[in-house]
């Protein structure tokens, strides 16, 4: 059986699928564990994601990206606005997240890749 949940703008992320085990033990997705409660309810601390790279986004995706000012920090985030410089991310979670409202457009050069799974 699989799970969704849908967040804000309505951007399903299943449960972790037998093919989501399968592309990372081929290494063609990562897996990172979410810290914090910036995307509750959609996702909550210590949960972990599957994400695959990608070059191009919309509205609606729950992305991971590499902070634009702490290099050992990756954000998960949603995806409110694309634009020529960047992507404006939003958390789930307003008053426990820090995102484009504190940060700005994150550049595009930052981005790691679109959650796909969560277990």
């Amino acid at each position: 059986m699989t799970q969704r949940a849908a967040g804000a703008t309505g951007s399903p992320v299943s449960a972790v699928s037998i093919s989501d085990v399968m592309a990372w033990a081929l290494r063609r997705v990562r897996r990172y564990r979410v810290a914090g409660n910036s995307m509750a309810p959609t996702l909550v601390d210590g949960q972990h994601v599957l994400v695959r790279k990608a070059s191009a986004v919309q509205p609606g995706n729950i992305v991971v990206v590499r902070h634009p000012f702490r290099t050992d920090v990756r954000l998960v985030k949603r995806v409110l606005n694309v634009h020529d410089d960047g992507l404006h991310l939003v958390g789930d979670n307003p008053t426990e997240s820090t995102d484009s409202g504190a940060l700005g457009r994150v550049p595009w050069v930052n981005l790691i890749g679109i959650v796909t799974a969560r277990f």
